[in-house]
This record gives structure tokens, sequence and C-alpha cells, in this order.
């Protein structure tokens, strides 16, 4: 099988523009927003817009030839040569087979997309967010995507089981199955050859034991991956062959424990991670990819929530940081989220591609039918479809638990009926709400479509683990769960064995789903140029960290915690100051002199809540468990802004890899301090690169050009794209009385 690279070079036409762009690539990066556009909350105010790629595609005079689409974003048509060979509706690959079109010579492919806020409940992006392929198949060959690694442990020994299929054109004859396995650093880690017979059209799948020599599994403290490399070889010696990477993983369930992995006990504590990102839209980059999920495991996390199959670089960065992954194949069935949903799977719903590109990721841990659906009350014929769901993922991949998640719905007329309740009696929807749970209607008529998976996924229900302890014998996973009550679901999860899983409803802020005219959704533990807010602070204290006081201070107009002691509107007057703490009590002093003395604790949430009188000054905060001192922290009232300070993520940049670099920029007083209540002007200057992105976390992203941005909380993001042929990348921020910063980043190709 050979792969051709398609991704370079496209030409891209929106509206009157027409430019030349390589993928992966979103069109609606940079394109005005309107804050009057019909449900343009949903995806951060950007109108319809329809965007138009053309590429050329090489002439295949040998073999079967299949186009793969990976990511697309938005929704539209595609054509070769002027002809509709298919649909983009779905995230997961695509794939074309294009053998008798471009047999004869070249062809034009043209993808036709839209974006709408209409299309869904989330940001979409538009244009392709992973890559473009063509496969070029050989008479005997491996069919697509049927590579698939497991691992078992057999009498102290470690096996790869490899399946396989392999599809022969061409004239019976016997062939060498060969399946390498190699380990991190490229050595020779385990080889099993079979010898194989094919009839003439024949497509038949085989079974490989491969033996890992020295073995080490895949974990979040140590994410050890492997490679395995499977050929076909001739009688001549000829050759074709496929990859893959895999991690040594055992996963398991009990029916009071929850989740084993490795065969240890595991509970999966995690986020929502939107596939968009605020400073490059739908475009994944493994560069950034890590760089979102470092964030997000500095605060405790293990585990990250994707809604529709997430890109090869997603996927390969939660392999390589650490963190397993809980992917919903689907993020509506037939009752859509918004009103295109219902007709983008007019053909069915076919988690076939999805499962075969997560499988052999040992990220990968829990699979999800569909993200809160309403079919589980057997709505729209639910639960036949997730049973039918459930099966077919289980058929592909049966090594990881599935589930399905809901939230409590308000009950209709006839599921009030036929629970014996009139729903004549209540007028508004929490009275209905409350009269079902006395019938457990929840209960009931989710009975079906949980009996279809192995995990019940419960939305803002931790008050009903307890119930399902009680009542049922069933594990549970919470796929969604309120910021709002994190101390409370995170301390039901940790009470009951059989729930395995607590996701937090938004880990980083995105673009789309913001309040009233905002262009991001603000709900984040981190803000959209991946820094810590004040809630993510808290998470780090419930999610087990010891040592550990932060001060978050009350705005005084709209009481959102803030890190920030400079409030001259409102000298002498009262203002609210919550430390969070792993410690028990907490003394808070205004430069030395004591405020008082808080209880924290658990019984306080971890948090102790002081009101005083704002003065400038310091504000120190110590933390004691049972009497002895565990952590001590400062927050300083900053004086005005002097100079710009920079730091980067990662300072060395792979050009073959496509890394971008990225700048984390601060404003700061005389002291090398934070200035958090800075909003000067910034411009960003870039040699042997350019600038990808220079964003701020302003919901608003208020801004006027490109390459300026204003401070917002003091702080900015520029991103920015080494030339294929410089040594170093050099960035340059200045700014309207502010001592400028250079910072560099090493390029290797």
């Amino acid at each position: 099988m050979k792969s051709i690279d398609l991704n370079a070079n496209w030409i891209v036409r929106s509206g009157e523009d027409e430019c030349t762009r390589n993928l992966p690539y979103d069109a609606l990066i940079g394109v005005a927003r309107d804050l009057s556009c019909a449900f343009g909350e949903r995806n951060g105010y950007f109108p319809t817009t329809r965007a138009v790629f053309t590429k050329e595609l090489p002439q295949v005079r040998h073999g079967k030839a299949v186009l793969v689409i990976s990511g697309a974003c938005g929704v539209g048509d595609v054509f070769l040569d002027g002809d509709l060979i298919g649909k983009l509706t779905d995230r997961a690959p695509t794939a074309f087979e294009l053998t008798d079109k471009l047999a004869s010579g070249r062809g034009t492919l043209v993808l036709d997309l839209v974006g709408s806020p209409i299309m869904s409940d989330k940001y979409v992006g538009l244009g392709v967010a992973d890559g473009v392929k063509l496969l070029v198949f050989d008479t005997v060959d491996f069919e697509r995507d049927s590579l698939f690694v497991s691992t078992t442990a057999v009498d102290g020994k470690t096996y790869a089981d490899v399946s396989v299929t392999v599809v022969n054109d061409g004239a019976a004859g016997k062939f060498t199955l060969d399946c390498t396995a190699f380990n991190a650093r490229g050595k020779r880690a385990g080889k099993k050859q079979r010898k194989i017979f094919l009839r003439a059209g024949a497509v038949k799948t085989f079974s490989v034991r491969v033996r890992i020599a020295k073995p080490y599994e895949w974990s979040p403290s140590d994410p050890y991956t492997y490679s395995l490399v499977a050929k076909i070889i001739t009688e001549h010696g000829a050759e074709t062959s496929v990859g893959t990477r895999f991690g040594i993983v055992a996963r398991a369930l009990s029916g009071t424990r929850g989740l084993y992995i490795n065969n240890k006990n595991t509970l999966l504590l995690g986020a929502y991670v939107s596939h968009a990102d605020a400073a490059l839209g739908c475009v994944s980059n493994y560069s950034n990819e890590v760089r979102r999920l470092s964030a997000l495991k500095a605060l405790g996390y293990n585990a990250v929530h994707f809604v529709g199959c997430p890109t090869a670089a997603a996927l390969d960065a939660c392999d390589d940081a650490g963190m397993f992954a809980f992917v919903d194949i689907f993020g509506a069935l037939r009752e859509g989220k918004s009103p295109l949903d219902t007709h983008m799977f007019a053909d069915g719903f076919d988690p076939e591609s999805a499962i075969k590109t997560l499988r052999n990721h040992p990220s990968v841990t829990v699979y999800g039918v569909a993200d809160d659906v309403p079919e589980c009350y057997n709505r729209h014929g639910g639960h036949a479809l997730i049973a039918e769901i459930s099966k077919a993922i289980k058929a592909i991949d049966g090594t990881r638990p599935v589930t399905v998640s809901v939230s409590e719905l308000v009950p209709t007329a006839k599921e009030l009926d036929d629970a014996g309740i009139k729903a004549k009696r209540f007028d508004t929807d929490k009275a209905a709400i409350v009269a079902a749970r006395e019938k457990d209607v929840f209960g009931e008529l989710t009975a079906g479509a949980f009996a279809a998976v192995d995990v019940c996924g419960f939305n803002y229900l931790y008050p009903l683990y307890e119930t399902e302890k009680l009542k049922r014998d069933r594990l549970v996973i919470g796929a969604r769960t309120s910021n709002a009550r994190a101390f409370e679901s995170l301390d039901a999860t940790e009470k009951n064995g059989r729930v395995f899983g607590d996701f937090n409803e938004c880990g980083i802020d995105y673009p789309g789903g913001g309040k009233l005219n905002e262009l991001n959704c603000t709900l984040g533990d981190i803000d959209a140029i991946c820094d810590e807010k004040p809630q993510g602070a808290y998470k780090r204290v419930l999610l087990g960290e010891r040592g550990l006081a932060y001060v978050a201070v009350c705005d005084p107009d709209t009481d959102e915690p803030t890190h920030m002691w400079n409030w001259p509107r409102y000298l002498g007057k009262p203002v609210t100051v919550k430390v969070y703490t792993s410690g028990d009590v907490v003394a808070l002093y205004l430069d030395n002199r004591l405020i008082g003395r808080k209880l924290a604790g658990k019984l306080n949430k971890h948090v102790a809540t002081f009101t005083t009188d704002y003065y400038p000054g310091t504000l120190t905060a110590i933390s004691y468990f049972r009497g002895v001192e565990c952590a001590r922290t400062q927050l300083k009232s900053a004086s005005s802004p002097k100079l710009v300070k920079l730091s980067a993520f990662e300072k060395g940049l792979s050009v073959s890899r496509g890394d971008l670099g990225f700048v984390h920029v601060d404003v700061c007083d005389r002291d090398g301090e934070l200035v958090p209540y800075a909003m000067r002007e910034l411009t960003a200057t870039v040699t042997g690169g350019t600038l990808v992105a220079f964003i701020n976390a302003d919901p608003m992203l208020r801004k006027n050009s490109f390459d300026s941005c204003p401070a917002y909380g003091g702080c900015a993001l520029a991103v920015v794209k080494p030339d294929e042929d410089a040594v170093k990348t050099v960035v340059k921020i200045t700014g309207d009385g502010l001592l400028s910063s250079k910072l560099s980043f090493k390029v290797r190709n």
C-alpha cells in the first residue's frame, strides 16, 4: 500500500477571496464575526460561510486508488472532474474509491464545504482539521484500516495479538505474512511470520501472535508506545506493508470496583475538550494538542472527553502525554441538538470508520455511543438504535467498555401518563421532573438503553449515584458534571466504587458556545490561551494536590473569582477573598497584619472565605493541616506596566512534524510581577517564520489587526510557524510604553 500525501498547495476560495493553503486549514479563522446572525452563539458568531477547496490529483495507472479525507469541518460535497462522488458529514475518515476515474488521467478534486451557526451546538469550523491522502493498493494488499493490535498476558509473557485483512485481486498464490514489533527506540521487540494461501479474489482475515520482549506497559505516568509493521511478502520477494502504533494496556471491568487498567483500580478524572482551539480554530496540530493536554494534566486530570472522532494528531498527543481518552462516536442521534443534526446521518449511523481510527491508540479507554441523547428515553425508537450501534462497536473492537449518556429530561405527557402521573397537574417543567422522580421515571425509561451497553453514562446526575448502588447492579460514568458542583460530584464519585469516571463539562475555553455576544465559551478551567483560571486552581485542590494554597479575590462588580489585588475604585470598601487549599485552617494577612483565621477542609469544600476592606499591598495566605503549616502563597498589588516577559511551552521546533511555536506574553511591572489589569496594545514581529495567530483570553477578542493584540488579564499568546529553511525563529513583542522582549526557537528539519 502506497500513501500519497495531498495536504500541500490547495486553492481555497471563500467569497471573492482566493489563496493557496496547506492542510490542515480552517477557512473560518480570520472571517469577520456577525453578532446579529441567528444561532451565532453556537459557533462564535461566524455567519453562514462557504469555502471551496481545489486540488489536482495524480494519475494512478495501476492498482486500486482510494481517497481518504480525515477531519472534515462543516458539511459539503466532494467532486472529481465535476462529478459528485460523495458527501462529507463527519470528522471521522471518509473514503472514496477513485480507481476508474484516475486510471485514465489526472483529476481535479473539489471539496465544496458549508459552515453555518445552525449546523451544530458546537463550533465545527470550515475546512479539513486533519488531512487528505490517496491510498494506492497493490494486487495483493491489506484492506484499509484493517490492522488491529491488542495485547495479552499469558503465563507471565506478553503478546501482541495482530488481526489484519488481506485482499487478493490477482491469481491464487502462497505468501508470507510478516509481523514485526518495534519498541519506542525503534529496536525490534518481537517478530512472527506465517505462511498463508490466498485464492483469486479472496478477502481473508488472519491472526498472528507476536511475543514482546522486555514489555513495558502504557500508563499515564509512563506512556510507553510500540509500533508494529505487517508485511505481505510474495514468493518472488516483493513486499507491501502497513503499520500502526500500539501500547500494552489491559482493561477490565469489575461489577463492584469499576475500571481496572493494567490490574490497577483506576478512576478517570477528566474534562470535556473541544476539537476547536481559540487560536487555531479546528486546525489540529500535534504540538498544540500536547500543549493543551499538558495544561490539563498539570491540574491533576488524567483523562479527556471528546465528542466525535479526534484527529490523528490529537490521538497521538493523548498517547504521548499519558491521558486516557473517552470518545463519544456521535454527537447526536435521531433527535438533533441543532436544526441540521437530524439530516446529517440520513444513511444511518455507522461507527466503523471512527472505531478503526481509535482502536490502536492505547489512550482510548471508553467508547460512547453518543453524547447526551434523548434516545435513551426510547424516544424515536432509541433503545433499539443504541443497541444496534453498541453491537456494531463491539464487533469492531471488543476490548473497551461502551457507554451512552443522558441528562434528566423533562418527561413528555405520554411518559408521565405511562408512569401513572397525570400530566395536566404540572404547569412548569421543574414540577414535572420532581413528580417523575417519585416514580423513578428516569430509571424506568433509560433501562433499555443502559441494558445495551457496559456502563451507564450520567450527565449532571451525581445525586443518583447512591440510588444506583442501592437499586441496580450497574456501573456508572459521570460523562458530564457541572463546574458549579465540582466538589459534590467528585465526592459522590469517590464514595461509590461502581462509578469510575467524572468528566467536567469544560476543560479549556473554546470558540463558540459563549454567553450573549461572547465569541468563546468561558466555562473552562483553563482559558483560551491555556492559562490556569481560579477555578482551575480549585480543581487542583479537589483532584488531590497537596501543599497548595491559592488566593482568589471576587470581583466586586461581577462576583467572579480573579487572581488580582488591584481594586482602586473600591479603596476602603469590603471585598471578598477566597483561599483554595488542601489544608484545614487558613490564616490571611495583609502586609503582615492578620485579617483573620478561617476553617477550610472538606467541611467547607476546601475553601476559606474572608471579607476585608481593600487596601493595596500584599495578601499572604498560610494554610495549616492539623496545626502544621502545609502551604503559603502571596498575591501582590501590581504597579504600573513597564515591560514584556516572554515564555514558550517548547523552544525546539520540528519542521518535518509541523510544529508550531507558542509564545506566552506577560505584561509585568518593574519587579517582574504580572499586571493583571494591563490592556496595553502589543505588536508581534517574526523573523525566520510566520505569525499564525495573536490572541488573548478576552471572550470578545477585541482586536483591530492581525499582528497586534491588546493584553487581557495582562497576557496574550502569539503562535508562529518556522520557515522550512530556518535555523531559528525569533519573535519580538513590543507594546506601547513597554520594554520590548525577544524569544528564539531552535528549528530542526
